[in-house]
């Protein structure tokens, strides 16, 4: 069983390989069935308030203004987050990948295609570095990713349990 880096750097690989390769109508076809089994929907809303929770509290450690943050009853979400380019690479990968590190750390179990976007962004800011150095880089991301997580934990729980009951919050 693969964990940690070696995990995240294989799923990174085939989530760039699924990008590349046109799925985008099997992808969307992921969120377009409505959602129905309470336990389900249940299941759905932790995962994604944990993951939304674990972006917002990486870029606010960063320094970043996050406005607002919302999670659907299909699992995903989002959060609205200031740009982040005037930071060091590792802290823009690190917020990238903080929600699914917040994932593991509250062990929310994570679909297939999970995180897709997540990935996409990492691949975008990793472009045009060697092999040796994105994965470098990754690494380095996901560990201060983690890193701030763990220090932050009560934190991550505050932010995951207000969206579980609101859906959407204004963080501003």
């Amino acid at each position: 069983m693969l964990v940690g880096p070696q995990y995240h750097h294989l799923r990174f690989f085939f989530s760039m390989r699924f990008e590349h390769e046109g799925h985008e109508k099997m992808r969307s076809e992921l969120h377009r069935n409505q959602v129905t089994d309470v336990q389900t929907v249940d299941e759905n809303l932790r995962d994604a308030a944990y993951h939304e929770a674990g972006h917002v509290v990486v870029a606010r450690f960063l320094g970043l203004t996050v406005r607002e943050v919302e999670i659907e009853e299909d699992g995903s979400g989002r959060a609205d987050i200031s740009p982040g380019e005037h930071l060091p690479l590792v802290d823009q990968i690190a917020v990238c990948v903080a929600g699914i590190e917040a994932q593991e750390l509250f062990n929310c179990p994570m679909h297939d295609h999970a995180a897709l976007g997540d990935y996409r962004k990492v691949g975008v800011l990793l472009a045009g570095l060697t092999d040796a150095e994105s994965y470098e880089c990754r690494q380095a991301g996901y560990l201060r990713a983690l890193q701030i997580l763990k220090s932050r934990l009560p934190e991550i729980e505050a932010v995951a349990d207000q969206l579980l009951k609101q859906r959407r919050i204004a963080l501003l």
